[in-house]
């Protein structure tokens, strides 16, 4: 009777400790974040609802929808506070959205790289130690039916990049409007466009429709490496970089050749500042997506390292950009330098 007596608290006190290692298991995965949503600029996306799930769970966050999506690629739109501060990290993301380019809706189911999403929010800040690099997590749709989903913060890092299948549903079901008629639900769709468009891009749009694919070409790697004409480096160590896949990041000014060697999205925009004679200059430099897109496929058509060469100059807008592998060297036009 003894033994059996010692035997029940000895598989109690192991139940319970296992519990309690559970437990502390779960909290060590728990942080403090909310969910955002994105759409590219030009071709305005709505989700109409949307959820990241949490590992193992049937419930998680919601993603805020409802309103009309065109902020940019990468680009938080949306932030709703809403539950605990701590809450479980996910494995999956459902959502169902409108392309209103396209007049269509989609809907995806996914599952997420868990232990990658993990390691990242467990990850140090370097630079500020009480400040976490990712606090958030954000769902993109596009045109096509792209879905891409990155953790966002200090930096942002995509974590998954998706298709959605294309789903026939009725206006007036998925907006939950009394539409009457057809002609009625293509009067509100076209008034969306004209409502969030400039002139310029509807008429664009029109014209020459919707450039399936940008979105997949906007993750294409190449070997690239900043340069400055005439050692006008920048003052600072780094400089701040928007990827054209979404992603932002802070980078030396001076590549090691192990990072020029390490292949890379191309940059939507880089900022850093030069000392031009008396006076510190801050550049902002945003380039032309499509211009910058077909100089590096030409230019690194082989695998070729291709080199991004700054010459700064004042007024901001003289500043001549080219890039170049070692044979050929292509100047970019349609860069603009903001004021």
């Amino acid at each position: 009777m003894m033994d059996k007596f010692r035997l029940s608290v000895c598989l109690i006190a192991i139940l319970i400790f296992l519990t309690s290692c559970e437990d502390a298991m779960n909290k060590a995965t728990e942080f403090d974040w909310h969910a955002t949503e994105s759409a590219p600029e030009g071709y305005p996306m709505e989700i109409r609802r949307g959820t990241f799930y949490y590992k193992g769970e049937d419930h998680g966050l919601y993603i805020p929808s409802g309103g009309t999506l065109y902020a940019g690629w990468g680009q938080m739109n949306s932030m709703h506070v809403t539950g605990s501060d701590k809450k479980p990290l996910p494995d999956r993301v459902e959502v169902t959205f409108f392309s209103y380019a396209e007049k269509q809706f989609y809907k995806g189911k996914f599952d997420l790289p868990y232990d990658q999403i993990v390691t990242l929010f467990q990850e140090a800040n370097k630079e500020e130690p009480d400040q976490p690099y990712y606090n958030g997590i954000m769902v993109g749709v596009a045109p096509g039916g792209v879905v891409s989903v990155w953790l966002k913060g200090w930096r942002i890092k995509e974590i998954f990049f998706g298709q959605a299948d294309k789903k026939d549903i009725d206006p007036a079901d998925g907006f939950g409007l009394p539409f009457k008629s057809k002609a009625e639900s293509d009067a509100y769709l076209e008034k969306q466009l004209v409502n969030v468009l400039e002139p310029e891009e509807l008429d664009a749009l029109k014209k020459n429709g919707v450039p399936f694919g940008t979105w997949a070409r906007y993750r294409n790697l190449y070997r690239w490496a900043p340069t400055y004409k005439d050692a006008k480096n920048p003052t600072k160590k780094e400089i701040y970089v928007d990827y054209l896949n979404g992603e932002l990041n802070i980078v030396p000014t001076i590549f090691t050749e192990d990072m020029a060697n390490t292949p890379r999205p191309l940059p939507r925009e880089l900022k850093f500042s030069v000392d031009m004679g008396n006076q510190r200059i801050l550049y902002i430099i945003r380039f032309d997506e499509f211009e910058l897109m077909d100089a590096f496929e030409k230019l690194s058509a082989s695998g070729e390292k291709v080199y991004i060469e700054f010459d700064a100059q004042v007024p901001r807008h003289l500043m001549k950009i080219r890039v170049h592998n070692d044979k050929e060297s292509i100047e970019l036009k349609k860069t603009y330098i903001k004021e």
